[in-house]
């Protein structure tokens, strides 16, 4: 079409420089110069095709064409890797290592709420819940009774006065022997610190004086042995030593009679104790309660975290300007200060432009770090967690809450293999910070090893660990996309090629 063109341009402009004389008739001359052409007798005096433009390839130039293509796909794919890279590493540093050590600083081993499990490795999530006996023994029951405080009208000394013939003497409960009541005294079969450790910390005292005040549960026996039993499991009180001689055989001790009320105290712990649904509804309470609190926290980590990491990337890009177009590029001849107030104004605007961004950070923070708490509890009924522990829960939920978010509601130009492709980043992301936060204890202790390093080893440690976490993100995330995408960005660029050889083809051939 372009020759066309150009010919048709030129025979205008031959035809507007001749001059037709008289004897020359006009309509020849126009008949003339807008005949068509013989391409036939054209390309049989002059091949076009060979002279200037050889569509003929050798392997060689095949090789050539391959090698700078690969070394611009290698080339583009190494700078977005080396962009992640920085954000990652700035990311890692100052979210999961900076502000998320300073976050873990407030965690509890074994988490926020308390559980029977834990309760019975005397590990309490505060103060309320750890076992005082004065809040079994002295108060008041339902009935408005306490078992001790109350002189000779407590329940303690009721029962022991029950016990009593007209000699004054009692029948010990664990020896069978007769003695004088005043030698006794009644003694908690199930102890209340072990009915505080299955779930007695989860009811208010008023409840945990019915149990201390059930006869059910009380036994007399001689105070010395009631003394040396203190709270121990009574089974292995039998089995303790001292001098050679264990206390069955020191205190003379009818096995069956003890074995008895043991059976006895237990059923009435049981009657006491909170039921299952109870127990659920406790944790379930809790884990609400104390979720709201770790739900602020962790949202405000994140969206304070993502707003660090924007401005430091903006900054190090206005440090980079700098060095390489001069301190004031842009900005005409303005002092320095002016210069420098329009700088950080333009990295003001960068960051105001992602608000919304930080508002995600912090609702999705927010709903991991309510999930995680309720995590934490679930998984306390059965291990204890340290507190590393915790704060690997915390950040792996955090991954996976925003992989099954992606997967479940993916952005409109997301379609499910790419949906899935991203929640693999993101699963392998919180696996990677995980292992970084188990990494993070041991070299933080070999760094306080020198002494003038002791000083800066928190900091050191965050930037060590968050570093390394930062770049081996990075990594995984680069590997992932390069096995799914190689050979598909391979197939799209050869076929874009393809296309505009066939292009070029068709306009040689018009």
């Amino acid at each position: 079409m372009s020759n066309r063109v150009e010919r048709y341009k030129k025979r205008k402009k031959i035809r507007n420089s001749i001059t037709v004389s008289e004897s020359v008739e006009r309509d020849l001359v126009d008949t003339f110069l807008n005949s068509s052409l013989d391409k036939s007798k054209i390309d049989s005096t002059f091949d076009f095709t060979h002279h200037f433009y050889n569509m003929q390839v050798t392997p060689n130039e095949v090789e050539d064409f391959l090698i700078n293509f690969k070394k611009q796909f290698n080339d583009e794919r190494f700078n977005q890797l080396i962009s992640d890279c920085k954000k990652e590493v700035i990311n890692s540093i100052v979210t999961p290592f900076g502000l998320g050590k300073i976050v873990a600083a407030y965690d509890k081993v074994g988490g926020n709420v308390t559980t029977v499990h834990n309760a019975n490795q005397n590990i309490y999530a505060n103060e309320k819940d750890k076992y005082k006996r004065e809040d079994y023994t002295n108060t008041k029951n339902s009935d408005g009774k306490q078992f001790a405080g109350q002189g000779k009208n407590s329940v303690g000394s009721q029962f022991t006065k029950n016990q009593m013939d007209s000699n004054d003497n009692v029948i010990d409960a664990y020896t069978g022997k007769i003695q004088k009541a005043d030698t006794t005294s009644p003694d908690h079969i199930e102890s209340l610190s072990q009915y505080h450790k299955n779930g007695g910390f989860m009811q208010n005292n008023t409840k945990k004086a019915d149990f201390a005040t059930d006869e059910k549960n009380l036994a007399l026996t001689d105070r010395s042995i009631n003394q040396s039993m203190r709270d121990f499991d009574k089974k292995d009180w039998l089995e303790k030593e001292k001098d050679g001689i264990k206390n069955k055989d020191r205190y003379d001790i009818d096995e069956k009679k003890l074995q008895e009320a043991i059976e006895r105290g237990k059923v009435t712990a049981e009657e006491h104790l909170p039921t299952n649904p109870e127990k659920a509804q406790y944790y379930l309470k809790n884990s609400a309660t104390t979720g709201v609190s770790e739900s602020a926290k962790m949202g405000l980590q994140q969206a304070l975290g993502a707003i660090l990491v924007e401005f430091f990337t903006a900054l190090f890009d206005e440090i980079i300007d700098i060095y390489n177009n001069s301190f004031s590029k842009g900005f005409d001849d303005q002092s320095f200060l002016n210069v420098l107030k329009a700088r950080i104004k333009r990295i003001g605007k960068k960051l105001s432009k992602k608000w919304k961004d930080f508002i995600k950070s912090f609702k999705d923070e927010a709903i991991s770090g309510f999930i995680s708490n309720l995590v934490t509890t679930l998984t306390n009924m059965f291990v204890t967690t340290g507190k590393r522990i915790v704060r690997i829960i915390r950040e792996g939920i955090f991954s996976l809450f925003k992989a099954i978010k992606i997967l479940l509601f993916p952005p409109d130009n997301l379609s499910f293999s790419d949906a899935l492709q991203e929640a693999k980043k993101l699963i392998a992301s919180g696996l990677i910070i995980s292992v970084g936060v188990i990494l993070e204890e041991y070299v933080d202790k070999l760094i306080k090893t020198t002494v003038f390093l002791e000083p800066f080893a928190d900091v050191l440690t965050s930037i060590l660990i968050g570093g390394i976490t930062g770049i081996s993100v990075s990594l995984a995330i680069y590997y992932i996309d390069k096995k799914k995408n190689d050979k598909a960005l391979f197939n799209a660029l050869v076929c874009d090629t393809n296309k505009k050889f066939d292009e070029l083809d068709k306009i040689l051939n018009l």
